[in-house]
């Protein structure tokens, strides 16, 4: 897959002629999924066309704004979806004042033929685009909205999800199981002094699930670990006002410091909450760590 960023609004001609399928696509969910693989079904390059940083952060002044799928991860997951081109426009205030012909025509210079969108996509200055408009321009591509168990998918029902740490139900939303990709950093080390040396992952702009502790498994070096993750403030030892995402991985004692890894949450074992001691604190930990691995057995 090329991928190609569009930055200054210098939209680039390719000389290809391509379908594309528009949107923010954060979480790549079975919706967007839909419409990313509408974009492979004509006799044309397939492509999908996103924005970086997410819209929101210009239009609402969120920053910053939580995502399902940050655009590095974003683009992991379309590329393995066989898209021949992903272009990345980076949204400034430029982009959200843009008139929507001067989009329209922007789109056209990249080669675009025919366009694939949600039934409800907006674009442009005060989102005066519309799907009508990319009809009049473009073999056009209307997606209706997806459902399961008669409930939309969307980003924020997948958020609200996330909130009451249902990361099955998620999982069946996105079509995988929800993960985040971070760069282990360094910590207190405190988990090592009571047996359960932990990863702690920068995790970025994502939008993380309810404190708690998870059952997960971590990719790393080619390789699937069991683990648990607990994601929280620490009200044990050493209360952090920043929600921290700490992983102890089963069988494992390699140095990873600065390294990448990613963390795949299958089930929420319990709340997050403070122990009277560190010896309770352990031995909670234990049972954890026993439980998670009965349930990974199960699954």
């Amino acid at each position: 897959m090329n991928v190609i960023w569009i930055k200054d609004g210098n939209f680039v001609n390719l000389n290809e002629e391509l379908c594309c399928a528009i949107g923010n696509f954060d979480g790549v969910h079975l919706g967007h999924q839909q419409l990313i693989n509408k974009s492979k079904e004509f006799n044309l390059k397939s492509a999908v066309l996103t924005f970086s940083p997410h819209p929101f952060t210009i239009l609402k002044k969120i920053v910053p704004y939580r995502q399902v799928t940050p655009t590095s991860h974003k683009i992991k997951i379309i590329e393995g979806m066989g898209i021949d081109y992903l272009f990345i426009v980076e949204f400034t205030q430029a982009i959200a004042d843009m008139d929507k012909m001067v989009f329209i025509n922007n789109l056209k210079k990249l080669g675009i033929k025919c366009v694939v969108c949600g039934y409800d996509f907006t674009f442009a200055k005060k989102a005066s685009g519309t799907i009508k408009d990319l009809a009049a321009y473009f073999d056009f591509q209307e997606i209706p909205k997806y459902q399961i168990d008669n409930i939309r998918v969307s980003t924020t029902y997948i958020k609200e999800l996330l909130s009451l740490g249902d990361v099955e139900y998620v999982a069946k939303m996105l079509g995988r199981p929800f993960s985040i990709i971070g760069k282990v950093i360094a910590g207190k080390e405190l988990g090592r002094t009571i047996g359960f040396p932990t990863a702690n992952i920068d995790y970025a702009d994502y939008y993380l699930p309810q404190n708690g502790v998870y059952a997960v498994k971590v990719l790393y070096g080619g390789k699937s670990y069991l683990g648990m993750a607990n994601i929280g403030n620490n009200p044990t030892v050493e209360f952090t006002e920043n929600i921290k995402l700490e992983v102890n991985i089963f069988d494992f004692n390699q140095s990873i410091y600065g390294q990448n890894l990613e963390t795949v949450f299958y089930h929420k074992t319990r709340s997050e909450r403070k122990f009277s001691d560190v010896k309770e604190l352990a031995k909670t930990l234990e049972s954890d760590r026993l439980m998670i691995r009965e349930y990974f057995k199960e699954a």
